[in-house]
């Protein structure tokens, strides 16, 4: 860096340091092993034999769900992206560009990939079914929208039991919102600055972000962005949701708790 630094430094105006991608991975921890999932299902008298039924009961139910906060939200359904090449991150821009939406729900989609998940199958030892964990393949929802403070965000929630979720920040476009709420001056292309009238304070704001409660961040995603959470929660609240914070160029590693019921019943 400080070679390519020296090499246009006639060009270069500020060299501002902070996050790109800020990826927060969640789980249902007490139903992400075996056992676990047994005596979940257990206290709501499923038996083993049935998991799959009752996981794609409640697999429906999510997607139904998502279904009608992106018809009520962004104008449109949810779109399958029947081919893993396309990204979805482009599409959402791209629809941004046509819709022109600043603040809210882009869009959502949807499209099959791989997982985690459990198969009952018969113990000879136990001599009853029993789940065993295996990778197989759901459709996992991807949701795209711009936060008025956070930017451009994205969560992807896996339909299919034990239902692992992926929230995704970028810390350029949180750093642009910033800027706009103080009236900052600056010029964005894509990820990318190419021009901001005051970098010290550009750099304080990054700073700032490392601070960041992170777990107020995921409340106020779960509260307004996940589908079905919210009526769950405010019935019962039955299981706890980890999220854990990975990468950004400092090296960031945080651990953020939530209440969200996506099982309730």
């Amino acid at each position: 860096m400080d070679s390519l630094l020296n090499k246009f430094r006639t060009k270069v105006n500020s060299v501002i340091t902070g996050f790109d991608r800020i990826i927060f991975k969640g789980c249902i921890r007490p139903i992400m092993h075996s056992a676990g999932m047994e005596s979940f299902l257990v206290a709501r008298r499923v038996l083993n034999k049935d998991f799959a039924e009752y996981a794609k009961d409640k697999s429906q139910a999510i997607v139904g769900a998502a279904e009608d906060i992106a018809n009520e939200q962004s104008g449109r359904g949810v779109v399958y992206i029947p081919s893993l090449k396309e990204r979805k991150e482009s599409l959402a821009h791209k629809r941004q560009e046509e819709t022109g939406v600043k603040d809210g729900l882009i869009g959502v989609w949807s499209c099959v990939e791989s997982c985690n998940t459990f198969k009952s199958k018969f113990d000879n030892t136990k001599t009853y079914p029993s789940l065993s964990f295996e990778r197989s393949k759901c459709k996992h929802l991807y949701f795209y929208f711009d936060d008025p403070v956070y930017g451009f965000m994205s969560v992807r929630l896996q339909t299919w039991a034990p239902y692992e979720i992926q929230v995704a920040l970028n810390g350029r476009q949180w750093l642009r919102r910033s800027l706009e709420a103080l009236g900052c001056g600056h010029v964005i292309s894509g990820n990318k600055f190419l021009h901001i009238d005051d970098y010290v304070l550009a750099q304080r704001l990054l700073d700032e972000q490392v601070w960041t409660d992170f777990g107020s961040v995921l409340r106020r995603v779960s509260a307004h962005r996940f589908p079905g959470y919210v009526r769950s929660a405010r019935k019962r609240p039955c299981v706890l949701l980890d999220f854990l914070a990975i990468g950004g160029s400092e090296g960031l590693y945080l651990l953020g708790r939530q209440r969200p019921c996506v099982l309730d019943e």
